[in-house]
């Protein structure tokens, strides 16, 4: 009798920790909210170019990289900038990868790179899978639009549900294969930026008139990354050239026209995690985070805080690991220092 009564204890034990894990997870359907905190700050963490294999060691330290910078910061959102999952397997690598996420339960959200839809998923079925794991807010977004993964998230204020910051994310398309007189990458489609257009506009009607301070995710970086090379009010390093599409499009000039985006935040480019600013838009890149990709400046992610009810946001980089993915140089830095910090706007006022 004692056996069955001691038998009885760990099952109760399981089951109470599997009622706590359910009730944990969000329902699928059920989205986080994301809501600024009483002292008025909402951190966002940027992984990018992560080139996620399944059942690889290489990846695998990528994947424990983005544990640690989770725990150090403990972001609101993790945003994963493209090139995230590289891999045959892919569905079951996009399991492994976003394990992470779902274990740490913090809210996410993914837009496509160049490369994420080159194995056995469409752009279609990846957006279809991410947006159903828990704690994911992506989105295929509106139908009739170019791409896949063009959407918006609200910030919402700490002491009521009005929208405080908003959070647009574009599809920067692929790459042409084959390459023809029109460069090497394809460019956000006019359609992509009327919807965007459209949505500010809105936005600023509901806010009396007054643009909503918002940022902007892609992959691949616009044209004008290259203004603002040089720069002595740039900030972090630029290694390689900036790999944008050669035709411009026209998305930077609306968003100057609608007055909302304070920055925006590319991948792509893995030897460059610069950010300066032009007619007061931040251009910036993340920190190329996987070690399966080429790149020699170090492996980590950028972090970005934001400020409720102004038009101003910290941003800065972790290096957390040297990497040469060639020599397979991979170590910790030992380092958590805040690198290129700057506060929007003013570590870029011009005197």
């Amino acid at each position: 009798m004692k056996r069955h009564k001691f038998a009885r204890i760990p099952v109760l034990g399981i089951a109470i920790f599997v009622f706590w894990i359910a009730f944990s997870i969000p329902a699928e359907g059920e989205k986080p909210v994301l809501r600024f905190h009483e002292n008025g700050k909402f951190k966002i963490v940027q992984f990018t170019d992560i080139h996620f294999k399944v059942d690889s060691y290489r990846s695998d330290s990528a994947l424990n990289l983005m544990n640690t910078v989770i725990g150090i910061e403990k972001p609101d959102l993790v945003i994963l900038t493209g090139d995230v999952v590289c891999s045959e397997n892919t569905a079951r690598a996009w399991e492994a990868l976003s394990k992470v996420l779902i274990d740490a339960r913090v809210p996410w959200a993914v837009v496509l790179g160049n490369h994420d839809a080159q194995y056995e998923m469409t752009k279609p079925q990846i957006i279809e899978k991410v947006a159903r794991m828990p704690y994911s807010l992506t989105e295929n977004g509106p139908k009739g639009i170019s791409g896949n993964g063009n959407y918006l998230l609200k910030v919402k204020s700490s002491q009521s549900d009005k929208t405080s910051a908003v959070l647009y994310f574009f599809d920067s398309q692929m790459g042409f294969h084959p390459k023809g007189d029109l460069g090497s990458y394809e460019w956000i489609d006019f359609s992509q930026i009327d919807w965007y257009r459209q949505q500010s506009v809105k936005l600023a009607k509901q806010n009396g008139k007054k643009p909503s301070p918002a940022l902007a995710f892609f992959h691949i970086p616009l044209p004008e990354y290259k203004e603002v090379t040089g720069k002595s009010n740039t900030y972090g390093k630029q290694e390689e050239t900036v790999c944008s599409p050669d035709l411009n499009s026209g998305l930077f000039t609306t968003m100057w026209g609608c007055g909302d985006i304070m920055g925006t935040f590319a991948g792509h480019d893995h030897d460059n995690n610069y950010i300066g600013c032009l007619h007061n838009i931040c251009l910036a890149y993340g920190n190329a985070t996987g070690r399966q990709c080429y790149g020699k400046i170090g492996r980590g992610a950028r972090v970005i805080e934001l400020y409720e009810g102004e038009r101003k946001f910290d941003t800065w980089i972790l290096k957390l690991y040297e990497c040469d993915r060639d020599k397979d140089i991979w170590y910790s830095t030992n380092d958590y220092q805040r690198h290129y910090f700057v506060t929007y706007p003013d570590s870029f006022r011009v005197n």
